[in-house]
């Protein structure tokens, strides 16, 4: 009987899935998700969580709760860098830790450290772990990563081909990939968009070089990669005539985010070139708010005659 192996649908799923996925199945494993963001996954991570853990630990937390008692390993790496001299929010280094603090009866936790800011050989040292956890070989183990990057690479060409240039309007959106492509947490904000005839470009449909171009202007270098990704794709945005209108999605409690979603509203309000919007989302933001919201902004980008 394969293990099943179970993957929290939060945070680093969105950015990662399809390469965990292909990963676990050339293992001989089963791929278990928690499935999408509901109400309760969001109740039972608000319960679990201190008061203050951010919004997307909270719903972390809710989707270990779903899973625990399903599969026969959690797959929570303890992920502290993915790019060279940088590094990820420190929440994503104690994850492991806080799920283990907050939740009981937990099948064994895959915790591997996966940190690659001084080299990315790193990777391959993580993917043996994990494979001694299952107890496999070393070449399995590579073939698996070898496997698994090529499927990333594969979901990361199809993110930048979704652009629909036939769009009447671009809506440039800011934000994590965990927040955005979350359609519980966003209340479907892509989808809704789309439904009212606007193209909507993210970070991740961007190519490396714009989004380093973006943030060449700082006089330092940033070493907070999702946030440094975040901040280059708003001066990207900023930078683009056909873009007309820019929203901003930030998460009630991430200490990131208060930071560079400040930069790039100061920003916003200095050139005053586009319609800009920051949207904060917490576990009580209201869906019929949202889309108020929501169309007031689309119909100010109509009235300027953008």
């Amino acid at each position: 009987m394969k293990p099943r192996i179970g993957i929290p649908q939060a945070l680093l799923y969105h950015r990662y899935y399809p390469a965990w996925n292909k990963f676990f199945e050339e293992l001989d494993c089963e791929v278990v998700d928690s499935k999408a963001s509901t109400k309760e996954t969001v109740n039972a991570g608000v319960r679990l969580a201190v008061d203050e853990a951010c919004l997307p630990v909270k719903l972390f937390l809710g989707h270990v709760q779903y899973l625990k008692d399903r599969v026969d390993y959690l797959f929570i790496p303890r992920v502290i860098s993915i790019g060279s001299k940088e590094y990820l929010c420190p929440k994503f280094m104690g994850l492991p830790d806080m799920v283990r603090y907050n939740i009981d009866d937990l099948p064994p936790i895959i915790d591997t450290t996966l940190n690659l800011r001084d080299s990315k050989l790193n990777l391959f040292k993580a993917a043996l772990e994990v494979g001694e956890v299952l107890g496999k070989g070393s070449w399995q183990v590579n073939k698996a990563l070898w496997k698994a990057l090529i499927e990333l690479r594969k979901h990361r060409k199809e993110m930048k081909d979704k652009v629909n240039s036939e769009a009447k309007y671009k809506v440039g959106v800011l934000g994590h990939e965990y927040i955005i492509y979350d359609p519980h947490i966003s209340m479907n904000l892509i989808g809704k968009l789309k439904k009212m005839g606007v193209e909507v470009i993210t970070a991740e449909m961007l190519s490396k070089s714009s989004l380093k171009k973006g943030v060449s202007h700082l006089s330092k270098n940033m070493f907070w990669t999702l946030s440094k990704q975040m901040l280059g794709a708003g001066h990207h945005f900023f930078d683009r005539n056909d873009i007309d209108g820019i929203i901003q999605l930030t998460a009630f409690g991430c200490g990131p985010d208060s930071l560079i979603g400040e930069m790039i509203e100061r920003e916003a309000k200095r050139r005053r070139s586009q319609p800009f919007m920051t949207l904060n989302l917490d576990e009580h933001t209201g869906e019929a708010g949202l889309l108020t919201r929501l169309e007031a902004f689309i119909d100010m980008i109509k009235w300027e005659g953008i």
